[in-house]
């Protein structure tokens, strides 16, 4: 689009507003809702989503309306969830006599913000309607039902209780080991690996999506809960160089563990420059990011800009957390250095195992149990449709308080309540699996809702 016509540009988060407002051309004009400025209210006998206003955001609306007469184009930001969604309907219904239409922005940055008014989408809003509706439904008929548990302690269950691969495992001192491809047994079973002989040998560093990055972030000690984790690389997210007011960091709300192509090609010519040492990923080792993909993995928008260089530009706390993201980009992005120790087993000769954090090795044989690691637990979460990366730190902190889950050394035990219901995991994952696929597609009826949450 052409950056002179006037464009209203709606976001969800204040700080965020003024951040793009001060990046922005002059010919864009940014408005916070701060949330919700219409709430949802679904009617599930009519099967109908409507949304009413708050009475407390009236000012916030009228600047919407009065802004949207006078732009040649509105473009609503907000995230590609539910209430991201929800509020891009509520903006479009609310301007009808406007053609709304979506941005997706990847950076707090001129070129990021460039980059979106560029690429904007028109909203279907009949199409979000019926998948606004279809969550909507889908939790009502959970709710009213009293033959399975609650939808997230059922996704619980069954990401423990069903058959399936895993590719952790935990030694008897705690220590957490990764086998080179995911291995299917039960969880009970003993896996015995020995010391390897000299080999060079390699792991895949992936780059981070939110799930990793949360209990990376308390395991380094820079947040004390998960929730004040997630709030923290929010605030990073936030963050932007005081004189040239560029982000340090991408979109913190994701589930990818790739880059897009583009971003792959700015990332090698910032690595160029940098003049690091260590040779780049040649394009077949590539962790690519399906350009459909609402947000790739989280990274540092320039490699250029290096942690040692922003110290006393921001809190210590978050000069860590960049460090953290910026080293384990780099890492991702690099070719893998070869394993120092590496451990097999005689019945498993296509499988290496290593372990995820390097630590004095003072033995040549471990004993070996599957685990499930925090990670693991929210990218399954999210492909059931019981999560979002969005509310990944509050879940976690609120499954352990409610008891369903222990955490322990980073591995993710089910609690007692679990372990009561543990032989439905199976079912529970194929009810959840069908309804999420339905939720995104035609409109769904409760009938049709109630005789998968039926099943045996």
């Amino acid at each position: 689009m052409a950056t002179s016509e006037y464009t209203l540009l709606i976001v969800e988060s204040s700080v965020i507003a003024q951040i793009i407002q001060e990046l922005s051309p002059q010919s864009v004009y940014v408005v916070a809702t701060e949330g919700y400025c219409w709430k949802p209210r679904y009617d599930a006998e009519k099967n109908q989503l409507n949304a009413i206003a708050d009475p407390t955001k009236a000012s916030i609306r009228k600047e919407i309306k009065q802004q949207a007469e006078w732009a040649n184009t509105v473009i609503v930001a907000t995230d590609s969830d539910p209430s991201g969604d929800f509020i891009a309907w509520s903006v479009d219904r609310f301007l009808s006599s406007k053609r709304v239409k979506r941005g997706r922005l990847q950076s707090l940055s001129k070129s990021g913000i460039i980059s979106m008014l560029g690429e904007l989408t028109e909203i279907e809003s009949e199409h979000l309607e019926t998948r606004l509706k279809n969550r909507f439904l889908i939790k009502n008929e959970w709710f009213r039902q009293t033959k399975w548990p609650d939808m997230q302690l059922s996704g619980l269950i069954a990401a423990f209780g069903r058959p399936r691969t895993y590719q952790h495992f935990i030694g008897e001192n705690h220590q957490i080991f990764k086998s080179s491809e995911p291995l299917q047994c039960a969880s009970d079973e003993l896996i015995q690996v020995n010391l390897n002989p000299k080999g060079t040998l390699f792991a895949q560093i992936l780059p981070l999506s939110t799930y990793d990055l949360i209990p990376l972030i308390v395991n380094d000690g820079l947040a004390l809960n998960y929730n004040d984790a997630q709030l923290l690389l929010q605030q990073l997210f936030e963050c932007t160089l005081p004189n040239t007011r560029i982000s340090l960091i991408s979109y913190p709300r994701t589930d990818a563990r790739g880059f897009y192509t583009d971003t792959w090609d700015v990332m090698q010519t910032q690595y160029l420059k940098t003049g690091f040492n260590e040779r780049l990923k040649p394009r077949f080792l590539r962790d690519i990011a399906n350009p459909d993909t609402p947000h790739e993995s989280v990274h540092p928008i320039d490699l250029t800009i290096k942690p040692e260089s922003i110290k006393g530009e921001f809190s210590t706390q978050m000069g860590k957390l960049y460090e953290l993201i910026y080293n384990h980009t780099l890492k991702s992005i690099s070719i893998p250095e070869p394993l120092q120790f590496t451990f097999s087993n005689a019945l498993l000769p296509d499988l290496f195992f290593y372990q995820t954090q390097n630590t004095d090795l003072n033995r040549n044989s471990f004993s070996l149990r599957p685990c499930i690691t925090i990670d693991e637990i929210g990218m399954e979460m999210n492909k059931l449709g019981v999560l979002k990366p969005s509310g990944f730190g509050k879940r976690l902190d609120e499954w352990v308080d409610r008891r369903w889950i222990q955490i322990d050394s980073g591995v993710v035990k089910p609690g007692k309540t679990i372990l009561e219901q543990i032989q439905k995991g199976s079912i529970l994952e194929k009810i959840l699996t069908e309804l999420n696929e339905k939720a995104d597609f035609n409109s769904l009826h409760p009938e049709t809702i109630k005789t998968i949450l039926s099943s045996d």
